[in-house]
């Protein structure tokens, strides 16, 4: 009997220390996904990857052909004497009815922000910046879904000749 009651209680020492091996675990993984997180910060105009997020891709140019919805010599550098920039989108995976925001930024600070509707899950759409003299140097589009969380940007320089 003395052995039997041995072996149970070796049992019993074994299931009370799975539960402390478990949470052992888990805060060491928890610490090395904090550790490597805190290695490498994403950008802050990169949206966090997640399985759901949507593909925007953006493009600029000097114009837009509406037809073809196209842009008109497209490019990350224009000259300082072009009048208007367009930004154009295209959104994958974003279900609608919904829509996204183009946030233009000269140097850092707000420009502009249009609200753009999105009508299926595979959508392009666009907006344009009218650019005044002297507004040269760097420029950034963020698009922004409805709860305001970034899901892309882009850059483009306007430079003196």
């Amino acid at each position: 009997a003395p052995f039997v009651q041995e072996v149970e209680m070796n049992a019993l020492k074994r299931w009370h220390i799975l539960p402390v091996l478990a949470l052992m675990t888990v805060a060491v993984a928890a610490t090395a996904q904090s550790a490597d997180q805190a290695a490498e910060p994403p950008a802050a105009t990169e949206p966090m990857p997640t399985a759901n997020a949507p593909r925007v891709t953006i493009d600029f140019g000097r114009g837009l052909d509406q037809a073809t919805r196209s842009l008109v010599d497209p490019g990350e550098v224009f000259p300082a004497d072009v009048e208007r920039v367009w930004c154009m989108t295209r959104v994958e995976g974003l279900t609608p009815p919904t829509s996204v925001t183009h946030v233009w930024y000269h140097d850092g600070q707000t420009k502009a922000k249009v609200d753009l509707n999105i009508g299926s899950q595979n959508w392009r759409t666009w907006s344009s910046k009218l650019v005044l003299a002297g507004w040269t140097g760097r420029w950034e589009v963020k698009v922004l879904d409805v709860d305001g969380t970034v899901i892309g940007s882009a850059a483009f320089e306007i430079r003196e000749p």
